[in-house]
């Protein structure tokens, strides 16, 4: 039986793992009833502020005491942490995660993490991506990589043999509550330069928008500014009147709202990083473009993995090739309905074969 860890702070994603997972095998499925996955606030979105978290600061490993109220023959199932004592299954991200995602840490606790992940109490390591179950082996050996399995988030959006779109307006759509860590700079300009030189393409922004943009993004033609505390349901009717979502992330493990767009039938481009091209195909349901900074090397961290350390370097990086790959690649879309509708269909059947769960 599953004792699902009562995390305080649990996204959509992890609510929804909970929610499908067989009912017969959950003691306390009523931690997910009528709960709505957390977001990062505006306060915290908007912060100029690049103090650090004391888990940024202190090297600690993630470990958590077994729940009071769990049965002792219960499997704790929880989030990038491990359980001190007990059977249990771990769910991540990505494997620094174990360490509140503190690349120091890890060098200081890899050994006794590789032997806990090894040993018979860890029952399952559940990668949310392949790219995680590769950092895995790089970190830890073919041991734990190879107990490791990929299971893609669930997702709610049940994907339709989508109708050849005769509209010649293309929709652009970007999701982010973090604009400026997702990009979003370069995303307006892109929009600006775009919006002149094709008039059909409509942009529609859903974020926390920082003061600093509200003047420069007003003046773009045909763009709609949405707050990012839209219900989740109202965020999948806005995808699902779109064509294209634009998502240059520069910090991203996965990226929820990459799948959730192909799960909506969307095109996508996005920057390429760590597990982006297993849900994007470059050419095909879009476009992976380099980021001109990145909290990744491949499979490992950079020196920018921090988010104070990556605000802080983002001030000094040169953004205009960046930029002009952004418009290069809107125009495209924009100007081609075949492309358009192409990418469009690709993403869906790349959902239906790739992430799609019976359930």
């Amino acid at each position: 039986m599953i004792y699902f860890y009562p995390h305080s702070y649990l996204r959509d994603r992890q609510l929804d793992t909970i929610r499908n997972w067989p009912f017969n095998e959950v003691i306390n499925p009523e931690i997910a009833k009528n709960r709505a996955g957390e977001q990062v606030s505006r306060k915290k979105a908007t912060s100029t502020k690049l103090s650090r978290s004391w888990n940024q600061i202190l090297p600690l490993l993630n470990v958590k005491l077994r729940p009071k109220r769990a049965p002792e023959d219960a499997v704790i199932y929880l989030w990038g942490g491990l359980i001190a004592t007990g059977p249990f299954i771990v769910d991540i991200d990505n494997p620094w995660s174990l360490v509140g995602y503190n690349p120091s840490a890890m060098r200081l606790y890899k050994l006794i993490i590789k032997k806990v992940l090894l040993s018979h109490r860890c029952k399952e390591i559940r990668c949310m991506s392949d790219a995680c179950r590769k950092s895995l082996k790089q970190l830890f050996g073919e041991g734990v990589y190879e107990k490791a399995v990929v299971h893609y988030p669930y997702t709610n959006q049940k994907v339709i043999d989508l109708p050849v779109d005769t509209d010649k307006s293309c929709n652009f759509i970007f999701v982010g509550t973090q604009f400026e860590l997702k990009g979003g700079e370069a995303f307006v300009k892109a929009c600006q330069i775009v919006a002149n030189e094709c008039p059909d393409a409509n942009f529609t922004i859903i974020t926390h928008l920082p003061d600093k943009y509200k003047i420069f993004v007003n003046s773009i033609p045909r763009c709609t500014v949405l707050p990012a505390n839209l219900s989740r349901e109202n965020v999948y009717m806005k995808m699902s009147e779109s064509d294209v979502l634009v998502h240059p992330s520069y910090m991203e493990s996965f990226g929820m709202v990459l799948l959730e767009a192909i799960s909506c039938g969307l095109g996508v481009i996005t920057t390429n990083m760590y597990a982006s091209n297993e849900i994007v195909i470059n050419g095909s349901n879009g476009f992976l473009i380099n980021p001109p900074i990145s909290a990744w090397h491949g499979y490992v961290p950079t020196n920018n993995f921090l988010v104070p350390q990556l605000l802080k370097n983002m001030k000094s990086v040169d953004y205009r090739l960046f930029v002009q790959e952004l418009v290069q690649s809107m125009a495209a879309i924009a100007s081609d309905s075949e492309l358009r509708n192409s990418m469009k269909k690709q993403s869906a059947k790349h959902f239906k074969a790739q992430f799609m769960r019976q359930v």
